[in-house]
Order: C-alpha cells, then structure tokens, then sequence
C-alpha cells in the first residue's frame, strides 16, 4: 500500500491528541482516520481533528485505519490490543505496554501470529539526559561499569496530566491501572535497559508502597542484577520535597552525576560536563517506515514485554519481601 498510514485511537485523551497533532504536522507519512472513545467531550474533539468518532472499540476500526494507537487508561491496554490484534491491524501501544508479564507475552505472540507490528511508546528513551548518559557510557568514559542509578522524586500526585472530560483520578487508582510504577517505571525501566542492551536481568528486589495520593503504589524502589554483577537501581518518589540526581553511575574508571540540566563525568584527575549525546530516535517516522518499508522498530514488542516482566517481577518481591531469581 501506498501514501499516508491510516491512523485509528482506542482512547483519545490527552495523550492521545498529543499524538494526533504530531502525526497531523506529518501529512505524507499519517492520516487520521477514526477514534473510539466512552467520553462524548473526547468523540466531539476527535471530530474537531476530522475523525469518525464512536463508543465502541471496533469504531477505531474504520476503513482505511492501518494502525491504531492504544491510549486507553492502563488497565485497558490489554484488552483493546488484543483487539486491534484481531483485526490485523498494527498498533502502537501508549506505556505500560501491559498491566502484567503474561499479558505482554500473549501480546507478543499474538501480534507475530498475526504478522502485526506491535510497539510502545517509549518516547523517553531519548529524553537529553538519557542520551547524554548513554553517549558517557560507549565513549567508554566510565570504563568498566559497576552500579547505576536511575531515580526520580516530587511531592504532588500525577492527577493533572489527563483531560478534564474524563477520570482525573484514574493515574493514583489501582483498579485502572495507576500508580507510579506503572506510570514513570516503564519509563526508568527502558532507560536503564538502553543503557545495557544485550544483559539480561538476574535478580529483582523490590520495594513498592503506597503512603497519601489515592489508592495505588506512590513509591517505587527496584534494584536489579544484571548477569555480569552490574546492580542497577530504579525509583519514583511522590511525596518527596527534595530530589536525588537523576542519574548517579560509578564505574572503574570515573563517576557520572546527572542532575537538573548538567551531566558531569569525574575522575581522579578532570571533571568533565557531557554536552553532546547519541542520536535522537524519531518514533512516528520509525513507524512509518516500518510499515511502508519494512524499517526495524525502534523499539519491539519484546523490549517493551521485558520492561513489563521487570516491574511485574518488583511488584512481586515486594508483596513477598524477597529478591526474586529472574531471567529477563
């Protein structure tokens, strides 16, 4: 098939016309076809974007939808990809990929089953300070790499990104999928995961609470072993008044501390600020590509299945207060 990739949402809140006015800039790659969606507010403003709008699921389906976009709130995600899925359409999948590590994996499949394309929306694995670490790291300025960490903290609860038109509460709601392990961690995940690719995880301890925003887990601690002993550590704090760095790395070589807009690499001898880092990926144009001319995804459904067994496997050895032997 050729011209524009025919676009579908299943949820289109304000993730979702994020989104859609990325793609709508990029009239020879996309076209925005139809949106499903259980909030009329959310329909009416689809339509202010030129698409057919209905309730159910299947009206992301319209003729023409080559790929359809999973914005639905968390909890969902599972349920409409399998949809998507079925119809033969390819899909972008908003994180978390899954709300648990056998639902990714009957993702996975599936989609190869079907010969789909499926992916996440990992846009963060590019973020500046990601890129500047990544570049520290395979410049080899930290020589051989001996424990990273990769940690976030605030003091307010994540109700004030959706739209208004729905559920505000749904990211601190347990049942819909909320909670900062589930709304940051797949983020924290993938960013250490690019930072080591080809290691595979070997242990998992967790520590995951919930102590004032709604009803789900407000803080998160995972500290991960990867095969070749390099410890990693993971983690969200929303009810902090004062912040670690975002990134601390130490290696055999030289330490890296990056924190607020400065990445610093120090040794015994210089201290260094990091300025320049790896390319940025470009996600829409990826998929485009990856569609029309067989690219390779930036990033797979396996990466994102793996970034969901982690959190999975944290949730676990914190419920059971043990570190769990994992291979991920």
């Amino acid at each position: 098939m050729k011209g524009p990739v025919g676009v579908g949402f299943v949820g289109f809140g304000r993730q979702a016309e994020f989104h859609a006015k990325a793609m709508q800039a990029l009239p020879d790659q996309f076209r925005l076809v139809a949106v499903s969606d259980v909030t009329p507010a959310r329909r009416a403003a689809a339509q202010g974007y030129g698409m057919s709008a209905g309730e159910a699921v299947e009206s992301a389906f319209a003729e023409g939808v080559e790929l359809v976009f999973i914005t639905s709130h968390s909890s969902l995600h599972y349920a409409h990809a399998m949809a998507v899925i079925a119809s033969g359409r390819h899909l972008m999948v908003e994180k978390p990929f899954a709300m648990d590590g056998g639902q990714a994996r009957e993702m996975v499949d599936a989609a190869r089953a079907k010969g789909v394309l499926l992916t996440c929306f990992h846009n963060r694995r590019w973020d500046d300070d990601v890129r500047l670490v990544r570049q520290a790291i395979t410049d080899g300025r930290l020589g051989d790499l001996i424990s990273i960490e990769n940690r976030s903290a605030g003091a307010r609860p994540a109700v004030g990104f959706g739209t208004p038109d729905f559920h505000q509460e749904w990211r601190v709601t347990a049942t819909m999928g909320g909670g900062t392990i589930f709304d940051f961690g797949p983020h924290w995940f993938d960013q250490v995961l690019s930072l080591r690719p080809g290691h595979v995880v070997t242990q998992v301890y967790g520590d995951v609470r919930h102590i004032r925003w709604g009803d789900a887990d407000d803080y998160f601690e995972a500290r991960i072993t990867f095969e070749d002993g390099v410890r990693a550590t993971v983690g969200k704090c929303d009810v902090a008044y004062l912040s670690p760095p975002k990134w601390l790395i130490y290696g055999t070589s030289a330490t890296l501390r990056h924190d607020g807009d400065a990445c610093v690499v120090e040794n015994a001898e210089t201290s260094t600020r990091i300025k320049i880092g790896d390319a940025k990926g470009d996600l829409f144009g990826n998929l485009h590509d990856a569609i029309r001319h067989g690219a390779p995804l930036l990033v797979t459904g396996d990466e994102a299945r793996r970034n969901i067994e982690l959190i999975e496997a944290t949730i676990v050895s914190a419920r059971e207060r043990r570190a769990l032997d994992v291979h991920i």
